[in-house]
């Protein structure tokens, strides 16, 4: 009877022991189109208000990337980071979503301490810096390239430790190889906040580098004027 208990949720280890799981009521296919649905809103939105604002392509889609991430940080992360204890038995959108990804990583399902730690300073510190980034760009702030380069490293910094926590358990948190669970959900999603971010950085790194160097030009100009 113990055993048939555990191996009643879809999860690995399939030794897993998630007695307040409960089987979601919505379907896959309705539950990931009311999801890319709603990213598809947010960057439709996002796109139409930047185009106005003469904005060219580049920053169109960067002003897109930020507002989701900002979007998927806030909302989604932080749902996981203030209810991931009740999550398994829950039946709200946002907690079928996470039971339907925890197949692909079931971290999630379990309150593993490091993912806890990590989505909640995803989601408390990332969000809204990702709509400061947002506001930084619109109103052309100084601080738009600084911004944007805090953002993408820590980014870049959680996504990586979240991989390589679990290259060093092994993958057993998920069926290896796996279609779905474990090609899509776990590496293809999550490889968008390894690669995106690194371009982004690179972007801010040279602007500031760029910005840098027109300043300590025109400094030293001033200088030279000064001492003829």
């Amino acid at each position: 009877m113990g055993s048939d208990s555990i191996l009643k949720h879809p999860y690995f280890p399939r030794d897993l022991s998630i007695p307040h799981y409960k089987p979601n009521k919505v379907s896959i296919q309705e539950l990931l189109g009311i999801f890319f649905s709603l990213v598809l809103i947010v960057f439709i939105i996002t796109w139409i208000y930047s185009t106005k604002k003469k904005f060219s392509v580049g920053y169109r889609l960067l002003l897109c990337w930020f507002t989701i991430c900002g979007f998927i940080h806030t909302i989604l992360e932080g749902y996981f980071a203030f209810n991931h204890s009740t999550l398994a038995g829950g039946s709200s959108y946002l907690a079928e979503m996470w039971k339907e990804y925890g197949k692909g990583d079931s971290r999630y399902i379990t309150s593993d301490t490091f993912t806890v730690c990590m989505e909640g300073i995803t989601a408390v510190i990332d969000g809204p810096l990702c709509f400061l980034t947002v506001a930084a760009y619109l109103t052309n702030s100084p601080y738009r390239y600084v911004l944007q380069l805090i953002v993408s490293l820590c980014q870049l910094y959680g996504d990586t430790l979240y991989l390589l926590t679990e290259v060093k358990d092994n993958f057993i948190h998920s069926e290896l190889y796996h279609p779905l669970h474990f090609w899509f959900y776990f590496l293809f999603l999550n490889s968008f906040w390894i690669i995106v971010p690194l371009i982004m950085i690179c972007h801010a790194i040279s602007k500031i580098v760029t910005s840098q160097g027109t300043s300590d030009s025109r400094f030293n100009n001033r200088n030279q004027k000064k001492n003829r």
